[in-house]
This record gives C-alpha cells, sequence and structure tokens, in this order.
C-alpha cells in the first residue's frame, strides 16, 4: 500500500507551518527541465543490518529556484516565515517567480536550505524494480513503458550503452536489483498484402536508429508499408 500527499492550494502552506518530518536519508535523485520536477529519494535498504523496505519520494514542482544539499541524513520541510521568505526574495531575480511559488525551507542537522516552488508531494510505499518512481507511473493516456524517475527532459545519464544491453542478453539480470538504467532499440514493422489479405509482421529489432532506418529503406519496396517504433528495454 503506497501512501500519498499533494500539497498546493493556498491553505496547505501557513508560514513557519511544519509539512514534512522524516529520520531516514534522502539524496537528490531526479530533475526534469520539463515542468521544473526536482524529486528527493530515501529508497529501500534490502542489505542493510535495519531493513527498510519502502521507498519514500519528495516531489516540488514547478521549482523556480533553490538552495539545497546532493543528501540529507533527516529532513524536515517547512513553510518558510514571512521574515525569511522576504530574506530570500531579495536574493531571488523577479523573473524566474511567480505569484502562486511559495519558499518552502529544507532542514536537516541544523543546515538550512530552500525551494521556491508551487507544489509539494511525497509518497511512501514499496517501489517495484521495474518502476522508476511513484511519480512517474504508466498511463493510458500515454502508452509507453516509464524509464526515468521524472517524465520529460532531463540528464539522460540512466541510458544504458550497447555493451550492457550485450550483457543483459547474454549474462541475464541479477535478481532484486533496481532496473535504473535503460536504452531504447527501434522495431521495423511491416504491412504486407497477399490475396487482398493484410498482414502485420515484427521484422526486427535494432539498436541504432540508424539502422533500424537502413534497414527500413531495403524492406519499403516489397511491402504495403513499413515504419520504425522506439521501445524501451529496461536494464
Amino acid at each position: 500500500m503506497t501512501s500519498s500527499v499533494w500539497l498546493y492550494k493556498d491553505e496547505d502552506f501557513r508560514p513557519g507551518a511544519e509539512l514534512f518530518r522524516s529520520e531516514r536519508h534522502f539524496a537528490l535523485w531526479s530533475y526534469s527541465a520539463t515542468h521544473g520536477q526536482l524529486l528527493l529519494r530515501a529508497d529501500a535498504t534490502p542489505g542493510a543490518a535495519h531493513r527498510l523496505r519502502t521507498t519514500t519520494e519528495v516531489l516540488f514542482k514547478p521549482v523556480h529556484a533553490v538552495q539545497m544539499q546532493g543528501a540529507y541524513r533527516g529532513l524536515v520541510i517547512r513553510c518558510a516565515t514571512e521574515e525569511e521568505a522576504a530574506r530570500i526574495d531579495r536574493d531571488i531575480s523577479d523573473w524566474c517567480r511567480s505569484e502562486e511559488a511559495r519558499v518552502l525551507m529544507l532542514e536537516s542537522e541544523e543546515v538550512t536550505g530552500y525551494v521556491i516552488t508551487g507544489a509539494v508531494g511525497w509518497c511512501e510505499g514499496v517501489l517495484s524494480d521495474l518502476q522508476p518512481s511513484f511519480f512517474n507511473r504508466f498511463s493510458a493516456y500515454y502508452p509507453v513503458w516509464p524509464v526515468k524517475p521524472l517524465a520529460g527532459v532531463g540528464g539522460e545519464f540512466d541510458i544504458a550503452s550497447p555493451q550492457e544491453v550485450a550483457e543483459a542478453f547474454l549474462a541475464g539480470l541479477p535478481e532484486g536489483v533496481r532496473r535504473e538504467r535503460h536504452r531504447y532499440v527501434h522495431l521495423l514493422t511491416a504491412v504486407t498484402e497477399q490475396d487482398d489479405r493484410r498482414r502485420r509482421h515484427n521484422l526486427g529489432v535494432f539498436l541504432t536508429e540508424t539502422d533500424a532506418e537502413e534497414a527500413k529503406r531495403l524492406v519499403e519496396p516489397h511491402v504495403a508499408s513499413c515504419w520504425i517504433e522506439p521501445l524501451a528495454v529496461v536494464l
């Protein structure tokens, strides 16, 4: 079971109010330029002496400005007081803030940072090894398997190399390990016509788009239609 909270209304952000508290260890996990999303995560620790079976994630969006650490041992998120918000506002350019943005303070081990954002939310539960994040689930409105913690444009540092893909096919994948890398392969599909019947065929999967385009060029004269679809291989 997953518990979740999402705060975005004015009444959710009273000056000085504490919104979130946890003793877990959080890391700056992902950022997406799309919608200005920033994700912190405290992951499950199956190998630790005191095993934590759940994952906790905190998402800020859209983020207008931020001052934070890469990791936290325990974390408190609270609304800035009016004095704190005014002080931080003086250091932020006017053009990068909106009227809906709130100043949230991040506190851990007597160190304070902040995030200026429109909304914040968190989820805790058991995260499947194949699910990249609670905040990027499969959706029927966009029927592509999610391979990144956050949807949209990011750093793309989780793209696997061709060698890693080959090793996964040859040696298999270890059990109980999160699938945090991926690579898009390219499926070439064609439709043939014979005796007034149309048939669809998946002709092959290519590791590079260049190879898929060349194969498509060779196939096109012999079929009614053909096209390339990118598919995510989750590693």
